[in-house]
């Protein structure tokens, strides 16, 4: 039989199972059963977790045996080949016949094949149980009020525990004051654009140490439970939400000492949550102008002498005004007044304008890829007891493997549905916001005058205008 050689290290510091190792062990086995061994292909500091099967050495040899240079693929292990359940079956569905060197598997008859196949199944259950083990340990060290591990809360420092199990916290002074100062400043009103401002001005170091304080940095130190001594986890792998870890007796962990005290905590961490769901809020508070009120025509509409008008609040009711306002501008005007006629006019000018609106559904295949996985691991525990039908078993296994293959290939199907509508017929049914992103891409911007008249409204004084020759040859 003509075989090619393969061997693959991961790391060069893999003394082991260095690649002069493995070419001998590759050599001596072809050798020693007679095979004509036509050459050794080879990949070096390369993983076969993160590569999968794009290796260029793995590919050349596919490619000789393909091409009718070789019969199998003999390699030192099994794991030089693949990692992967999915991996190991793709190279078997294409007709690839792999030879272990040092191990009783070869997959060139069938039940070398379906001993191959089971042992990919419990190597990839291993690699799972793995980080299943993992995620027990940190959830049992925080049972012991122990940190659980990753970037280190600011305002602490991890240290060794007196009884030797885990880390825990240590208060680190200087940032404890930095985070006080942070509460203090919300709880008096300031936004966390400005908050974030005296901090860069002061140079206060950021929880990275790299770049400048930013709003969201602020934000997120606010809503922190550890600034409270509480352990905290993440509502769902992925999600930046977290919540407090609760103990045996269903009261929440807390065994560090409290930056803020509870009343302050509790006060500010309500205030920023409020805000993190206030959208328009937040793009205020991007901007470094939090506190103004966000209206249709916000960003968007400028007074006579150039400056973008902002929305100010007299007795109730909202007016767009310029900032210089008392220094010879007398741009002041009624908010909802100012609206309508900016509305009656754009919708003058592009409410013939088609927009299409996409709805975008994902139909995922983690669900039936769940199943298959707990049926291989099924089959892999049956497999192995006494009296098992082998045969079958391994069959299942097969065809197993197979399905999960399609699935992990598998993207998720996406539905798209459109709909199509002019700017008039779709005006009623979009918020304020969807307004305003729309008047955006139109290129609009509205000037308003000044009254010839004190006390006196007329519409003319809105001027809505935009890129008009440009949208014109996007409708043609």
């Amino acid at each position: 039989m003509r075989v090619v050689g393969y061997a693959r290290l991961s790391r060069a510091s893999e003394d082991s199972t260095s690649i002069p190792k493995q070419r001998d062990e590759i050599e001596r086995a072809a050798s020693n059963r007679g095979w004509d061994l036509v050459g050794i292909e080879e990949d070096a500091d390369s993983s076969a977790t993160r590569t999968r099967l794009d290796r260029p050495g793995l590919t050349e040899a596919r490619r000789r045996i393909a091409a009718g240079e070789a019969d199998a693929l003999l390699c030192w292990r099994l794991d030089r080949v693949a990692r992967s359940v999915v991996d190991m079956s793709t190279l078997l569905d294409e007709g690839l016949q792999v030879v272990s060197a040092t191990e009783p598997l070869d997959t060139t008859d069938a039940m070398g094949r379906a001993m191959v196949e089971i042992l990919q199944v419990f190597a990839a259950m291993e690699s799972r149980t793995t980080g299943e083990r993992a995620k027990a340990t940190k959830a049992f060290l925080k049972s012991r009020g122990r940190w659980g591990g990753g970037p280190r809360p600011y305002g602490f420092e991890p240290v060794p525990a007196s009884d030797g199990v885990g880390k825990v916290l240590r208060v680190v002074e200087e940032e404890a004051a930095v985070v006080r100062r942070i509460f203090e400043a919300l709880d008096s009103g300031a936004g966390a654009y400005a908050v974030a401002r005296s901090l860069n001005a002061n140079g206060v170091p950021t929880p990275t140490r790299r770049g400048g304080w930013q709003p969201s940095t602020v934000l997120n130190l606010a809503r922190s439970w550890h600034v409270s001594g509480y352990l905290s986890e993440r509502v769902a792998p992925g999600s930046r939400e977290r919540r407090r870890v609760l103990g045996e007796d269903g009261e929440p962990v807390r065994p560090w000492v409290p930056l803020v005290p509870d009343d302050l905590a509790e006060r500010v961490r309500t205030l920023v949550t409020s805000v993190a769901l206030d959208e328009a809020r937040s793009e205020a508070t991007k901007r470094g102008l939090s506190g103004e009120t966000r209206r249709l025509l916000s960003g968007l509409a400028f007074c006579r002498c150039g400056e973008r008008l902002l929305v100010k609040t007299r007795k109730g009711r909202a007016f767009y005004g310029c900032r210089g306002l008392g220094e010879g501008s007398h741009v002041l005007a009624d908010a909802e007044a100012v609206e309508e006629a900016a509305t009656e006019q754009a919708l003058a000018l592009w409410g013939s304008f088609r927009v299409t609106d996409v709805e975008v559904e994902r139909t995922s295949t983690a669900d039936a890829l769940a199943d298959v996985e707990r049926d291989l691991a099924v089959l892999g525990a049956e497999i192995v007891r006494p009296g098992a039908d082998v045969a079958a078993l391994s069959a299942r296994i097969s065809a197993l493997s197979e399905e999960r293959a399609r699935l992990e290939a598998t993207e998720d199907r996406v539905v798209r549905r459109t709909r199509t509508e002019t700017y008039a017929e779709a005006w009623d049914g979009w918020s304020d916001e969807e307004r305003r992103e729309h008047l955006k891409i139109l290129g609009a911007e509205v000037t308003i005058r000044a009254a010839s008249r004190r006390g006196a409204w007329d519409p003319s004084r809105v001027v809505v205008s935009g890129e008009l020759d440009y949208l014109a040859g996007q409708a043609d």
